[in-house]
């Protein structure tokens, strides 16, 4: 997984998908499925520990933790895995809201 450690880098990383609506990737179908977050520990796509933030396709989703935002790919049809491809603490993301005006 890429950590990111600057607002440059987390511009780059935002182009490389088009973002949709959080809501668009359902992932109740996912059960308990988990994947490694930025900040050390598991998560499950459905836990109540982390937010859905954007969707990516074909199933990417971008999901936020108390301090980091962990963007993962959901793959496989009949067994599926997580792999995380990108992290960045919340303080780089906040700053990018600062500096994007958004």
């Amino acid at each position: 997984m890429k950590v990111i450690k600057t607002v440059k880098e987390l511009m780059s990383a935002f182009t490389e998908d088009t973002p949709m609506p959080a809501g668009v990737m359902k992932t109740k179908g996912y059960g308990n499925l988990g994947f490694e977050c930025g900040c050390g520990q598991w998560h499950e796509v459905n836990g109540f520990d982390v937010d859905q933030i954007a969707s990516y396709r074909p199933v990417k989703i971008l999901f936020k933790c108390s301090t980091h935002y962990t963007k993962v790919r959901i793959k496989g049809i009949f067994s599926q895995s997580c792999i995380s491809e990108w992290t960045c603490e919340n303080l780089i993301a906040a700053d990018f809201v600062k500096k994007n005006g958004l």
